[in-house]
């Protein structure tokens, strides 16, 4: 399931959230920006204000100015939603 991305594609992934129990799925075309695509999840989960970001499971932090592609999420990765300065 850990397929690599390619634009006009869209990418599923499972994003959780700080102090929400369930993560929630997403699916995003591969040259969306990951802010884009972090801002669209924040908002599914209730969160207005910030800089939405996802973080690996290792710990790093997506640049939100490059596409998911670039940034090579793979289908079916798991994502933190985090914010850029700080916590979301």
């Amino acid at each position: 399931m850990n397929e690599p991305s390619n634009n006009n594609h869209e990418i599923e992934v499972v994003v959780y959230a700080p102090s929400q129990p369930d993560p929630k799925t997403f699916k995003f075309q591969a040259d969306e920006l990951v802010g884009v695509a972090a801002k669209a999840a924040a908002a599914a989960f209730g969160y207005a204000d910030g800089n939405p970001s996802f973080q690996r499971e290792d710990g790093k932090v997506l640049d939100r100015t490059i596409t998911l592609k670039a940034a090579d999420v793979r289908i079916g990765e798991k994502l933190e939603l985090v914010d850029a300065g700080g916590g979301v």
